[in-house]
């Protein structure tokens, strides 16, 4: 739909009770995840709110939502609702955030932008006052907010006086942080493939905000993501970014214990509740990361260290490879580097990396040494970076652009996570079910049945996942309910070309559905017969609707009634035949597929047309085989005729010499 079809557009509804305008965009509000449109409350009228809608690519963070509605208090955009809406300009549905409009404005529009120095008491009473306060709210209800900077900023009215932390749901976290607000480890991961995070990134991308602010602009404005990721390696965070400038001494207090890489040496929110009582922190020293006494030469570069050095051959996998497989690498860690256990590592990494499934033996051997080389870096494979928590992201990120997912499906083939956690020096509690989930997806990678494969990994990871089937995606089901009336919805507009679950359906099925028979997806093969195929789809059809009680899906049983001709044909007896057809009518007619499926594939109806067919069998064979004896009888015609005439010629022999004997007697007689 064009711009001005759009500006002509009906406002829609979500859920009676706001309503959208579609053609009032409020441009200024946009956020990453999605755009901005005006917004009526259709019943608290004292709210003015606005709506975002979120882009057809983007899956927002909805396990949240009510997490994040429940917050009441003035340092958060208040989310008022959410959920699905038809959006015209897609002929389908879309995701809808409802927030309170704020009665400022943005704080910064772009970080290109410069703004006059903030003072360090105001820094103090209107960034870490509130965003504390705001930070502490959060992590005491489990949700990491991936999102501050200080375009994500807004004042909370017209005079200025605090400020407000914007929408963190309508992206995952960090999908939309530009690498300078994001720590070394997460910048150098894809947007979707950060993951969510933990408290401790939200507190650097605060460190970050306060130096931005307290500068009045961005210190490394003129460098692009590369150079920005390369000196705060080299130099570690607080020195790349703070350079020769010059802060108020309790605000560089504050940034340098935010911007400390160590999240274990990082300044926590009790830290920061200190500072603002009045306590002085001692400062804490970055660390630097041991430099080689001689550099490893690789593509025309110098690397003295593991971690640049981890990234250049991540980014030139097949070079990288020859290095590796010559010794160089080991050579270089043993004798320049002097690390040990580094070299071990690496050594563990090129052993098992011929263990791996998919891709190439190459392509796992870099990655894994890699891993070794930088331990706490995302796994990195085939161009391709994500930290072990954001896989899952990253995999639904490829599926709603409509990339290929094979390269993210070999990490978990490759059992690239399990080894990243046991590289890491550290061990945490988290790890153990991380290793658990990985094991339990790697089997559902390695069958690829309908129900299974890497469609299933997709909706096992990511629990809000809409099913992505080409056949509803743009009605974005995410319950099986939903997704039973978009298949109505479907049949309604007469697009039956295609059978009513394809691969996509069926692990979505899958996932949601524990309940159901795992067993009856593996009938759903193209090699399958197709009468099974189309029992098997309406059993679970028919499933899934007596579980969820969705009721009228008169156009979705017609579909199904047009592919049970198979079906049908199991009948022997036309009558009967006939009469199951009525009834399968009948049963679509009222949009019950249990009843259908009863009517089709009733065990007692297809014993007795089964018993009835085989006593007519029997009947027709002995009838055959009379009629068989009467031909062969019939066939000698000769035999037949000489037997017959001697017969009669007995006979005519006989009454002949009776009357001849009688006649003489008679003739004596008289």
């Amino acid at each position: 739909m064009g711009t001005a079809a759009m500006a002509n557009a009906e406002p829609v509804k979500l859920a009676e009770r706001y309503e959208i305008q579609p053609g009032a965009p409020i441009p200024l509000l946009n956020a990453v995840g999605g755009n901005a449109f005006t917004a009526k409350a259709l019943r608290e009228k004292r709210i003015e709110p606005f709506a975002i809608i979120c882009h057809g690519a983007m899956l927002p963070r909805m396990d949240i939502c009510s997490t994040v509605g429940s917050l009441d208090n003035a340092t958060h955009m208040r989310l008022l609702d959410w959920g699905l809406v038809d959006w015209p300009q897609d002929r389908g549905r879309r995701y809808c955030l409802v927030f309170e409009r704020p009665g400022g404005k943005r704080l910064m529009g772009s970080l290109h932008d410069t703004l006059d120095p903030m003072p360090e008491d105001q820094l103090t009473r209107q960034i870490v006052h509130p965003l504390v306060s705001a930070l502490k709210e959060l992590s005491s209800r489990g949700v990491v907010h991936g999102a501050i900077r200080p375009t994500n900023l807004f004042y909370r009215d017209l005079a200025g006086g605090g400020l407000m932390l914007g929408d963190c749901v309508s992206t995952q976290p960090g999908y939309g942080q530009p690498v300078l607000l994001e720590t070394i480890e997460r910048g150098m991961a894809n947007p979707a493939g950060r993951g969510t995070g933990i408290v401790a990134d939200d507190l650097y991308s605060l460190g970050v905000t306060l130096l931005i602010l307290a500068l009045g602009r961005n210190p490394l404005a003129g460098l692009d993501d590369d150079a920005i990721l390369q000196a705060k390696m080299e130099r570690g965070s607080y020195p790349a970014l703070v350079q020769q400038h010059r802060l108020p001494l309790a605000i560089n207090e504050v940034v340098r214990g935010l911007l400390v890489d160590d999240p274990k040496q990082r300044w926590t929110l009790n830290d920061l509740d200190l500072w603002v009582a009045g306590r002085r922190l001692s400062p804490k020293q970055p660390q630097i990361s041991r430099r080689a006494a001689r550099p490893l030469e690789f593509q025309g570069a110098e690397y003295w260290h593991c971690r640049t050095l981890a990234r250049a051959f991540a980014r030139h996998a097949p070079a990288a490879a020859s290095v590796i497989e010559s010794g160089e690498l080991d050579k270089w860690l043993r004798r320049s580097m002097g690390d040990e256990v580094r070299a071990e590592a690496v050594s563990n990494a090129i052993q098992t990396a011929s263990s791996g499934k998919g891709g190439s033996q190459g392509d796992r051997l870099v990655a894994r040494v890699c891993i070794a080389l930088d331990p706490t870096a995302p796994i990195r494979y085939r161009g391709r970076a994500m930290m072990p928590d954001g896989i899952a992201t990253m995999l639904a990120d490829a599926f709603m652009r409509g990339e290929s997912p094979q390269a993210v499906a070999e990490v978990i083939a490759n059992q690239l996570p399990m080894f990243w956690v046991n590289v890491q020096a550290d061990f945490k509690p988290e790890f153990v079910p991380l290793v658990q989930t990985y094991d339990q997806l790697r089997g559902f990678l390695d069958r690829s049945s309908h129900g299974l494969g890497v469609e299933r990994v997709l909706y096992e990871m990511n629990p809000t996942m809409p099913c992505m089937s080409a056949l509803v995606a743009k009605q974005l089901p995410t319950t099986p309910a939903e997704l039973l009336r978009a298949l109505d919805w479907i049949a309604a507009g007469g697009e039956r070309h295609k059978d009513p679950i394809d691969r996509q359906i069926a692990a979505f099925l899958g996932a949601r559905n524990k309940r159901g028979d795992e067993l009856l997806f593996t009938q759903l093969g193209s090699g399958v017969e197709p009468m099974r195929r189309v029992i098997a789809m309406l059993t679970i059809l028919s499933d899934i609707q007596a579980r969820t009680g969705v009721d009228g899906l008169t156009h979705l049983a017609s579909w199904v009634v047009a592919l049970l001709d198979p079906a049908f044909r199991r009948f022997h007896n036309r009558p009967q035949q006939q009469e199951v057809r009525k009834m399968a009518d009948a049963a679509a007619h009222n949009g019950r597929l249990t009843e259908l499926l009863k009517v089709v594939d009733d065990p007692e109806a297809l014993r007795r047309d089964r018993l009835e067919f085989e006593a007519a069998q029997i009947a027709y064979r002995e009838a055959d085989a009379e009629m068989d004896k009467i031909r062969h009888t019939i066939s000698d015609r000769n035999a037949i005729i000489e037997t017959s005439g001697r017969q009669v010629a007995a006979i005519v022999s006989s009454l002949l010499s009776t009357v001849l004997v009688a006649g003489i007697i008679l003739f004596f007689a008289f």
